[in-house]
């Protein structure tokens, strides 16, 4: 994985690099000292003079009946990520999320994520409504009042980032070259296992309203778009272990004048 992560980052030059959780193998139950170890390891393989932004996935911290805040903690602290947050780079917003924090049980960690969701929600609101302001209407809705427009990017419609897929039954309507094996895909999908909530998926969707949705997990490659027209990608692992043809996206940006 060193050697190919290290060619295509010097062949390709990214701006930014993502990598969409199960950064650790056995992250959920290692030792404080192991942990440390397998975090520095992780960073000398995934070097890049670009940033190399982690988020979190179930292998890291556990699925989320078994997430204990020591372990939750440990990792936002060593990979200083929250359960989500709004990025700028280049020009293009995202958003990245836990995935594990949309339980929907009002958890401690399920409560912070939906106050933190709501609080990027605002921050974008409030940049759509400044970048169609016109100079007839020079005033901003009343709950823009506490944004710091100082810091603030043009608003662009964000990309969610995430290691769950957003809910589908199953990647029997996938056709990727990286697809799951035909034996597979007809696998139903269980919500908060295999995919997010239908339920958080409907959160997430109307709260952040993305412009494209990017996840991991599955192992396996998958396109869709949904009925919202919004476009989303399921990346296939990029671990020889998970699979024979182990892949990354590399995503570009066009501008058109």
């Amino acid at each position: 994985m060193t050697r190919s992560f290290q060619t295509a980052d010097f062949l390709h030059r990214p701006d930014v690099v993502f990598v969409l959780g199960d950064i650790l193998d056995d992250g959920q139950n290692a030792l404080l000292e192991d942990f440390r170890e397998d975090v520095g390891r992780f960073r000398t393989m995934f070097w890049s003079s670009a940033p190399v932004i982690c988020a979190v996935g179930n292998h890291d911290i556990g699925f989320h009946y078994r997430i204990i805040p020591q372990l939750r903690q440990r990792f936002e602290k060593a990979f200083e990520r929250r359960p989500v947050e709004l990025l700028e780079f280049s020009g293009i917003q995202f958003v990245l999320i836990n995935s594990m924090a949309f339980e929907g049980d009002r958890c401690s960690m399920c409560k912070e994520a939906e106050q933190q969701l709501g609080v990027v929600s605002l921050r974008l609101r409030c940049q759509r409504a400044l970048k169609a302001r016109t100079e007839e209407e020079q005033t901003l809705p009343k709950e823009c009042d506490a944004v710091d427009f100082s810091r603030e990017t043009a608003f662009s419609k964000p990309i969610i980032l995430q290691h769950f897929p957003m809910y589908r039954l199953s990647d029997e309507a996938c056709n990727e070259p990286d697809e799951a094996p035909a034996d597979e895909k007809s696998q139903p999908f269980r919500g908060k296992w295999e995919c997010i909530s239908k339920e958080a998926t409907e959160q997430i969707m109307n709260t952040i309203e993305p412009r494209a949705v990017f996840g991991g997990h599955t192992h396996h490659g998958c396109y869709r778009k949904h009925r919202n027209g919004v476009d989303e990608w399921t990346i296939s692992s990029f671990n020889w272990r998970n699979k024979i043809n182990p892949s990354f996206l590399m995503v570009c940006r066009v501008i058109y004048r």
